[in-house]
């Protein structure tokens, strides 16, 4: 990044550390994600992506649809919520005032650049999401049925992955109090999990719809 001509600034954090780079303006993400994710890639770095593991990187899209959110990151100088802990940056004294005065104080990356350094760049293959074939539940075709679980639960939330709601399996033994256990996939409602443990079973059987076992012939 040094080559590159962009200062970034290096936080302290809970398992590592956070690697930010300021710039003058709101740039655009696709065009952010370009310079970052080519970066790693010619340094051998490799992205947590999917199952893979590696460093993270944020903003994790290139934009959102209506009515999706954006990733929960913790700001600079942010208090950790899990910990209650304030992480500080290695440029200055741990104190809000240095701490505010260094980042000031950092040159920041302009529009103008970002474009130099994307110039005749694409997005890595390697990392370009994959892409589903949509999706057609067999209740909508002539003459076939299929459970649906979003027809039995009333989501809380979603993000840019999957609907939220309770469990059926965990509000049945008094659990699940923030309603939020159960994750159904946005793209295809047939993958659903229970983040508390629950096995499908145990999900269809609270709800009054067991799962027919198949009779041997």
């Amino acid at each position: 990044m040094k080559q590159d001509g962009i200062k970034a600034a290096l936080e302290q954090s809970r398992r590592g550390g956070h690697l930010w780079i300021f710039c003058e303006t709101p740039l655009l993400a696709a065009e952010c994600r370009t310079y970052i994710y080519n970066l790693a890639l010619r340094l051998g770095i490799p992205v947590k992506c999917g199952i893979k593991d590696g460093i993270e990187i944020f903003p994790r899209q290139d934009r959102l649809e209506e009515g999706e959110y954006g990733n929960a990151i913790r700001a600079p100088l942010g208090v950790h919520r899990k910990i209650n802990l304030r992480y500080w940056f290695h440029g200055a004294a741990p104190t809000p005032e240095a701490q505010i005065d260094y980042l000031n104080g950092l040159p920041k990356l302009r529009e103008d650049r970002l474009k130099s350094l994307i110039d005749r760049l694409s997005f890595p293959d390697v990392y370009k999401p994959v892409v589903v074939a949509p999706y057609i539940p067999i209740a909508s075709l002539p003459g076939k049925h299929e459970f649906r679980i979003l027809d039995h639960v009333r989501t809380t939330r979603r993000d840019s992955r999957n609907w939220w709601a309770r469990c059926p399996s965990c509000a049945l033994i008094g659990r699940d109090r923030t309603g939020d256990n159960l994750s159904i996939q946005i793209k295809d409602g047939r993958f659903y999990k229970c983040w508390a443990g629950c096995t499908r079973d145990e999900i269809r059987a609270a709800l009054g719809r067991p799962i027919r076992l198949k009779q041997a012939a």
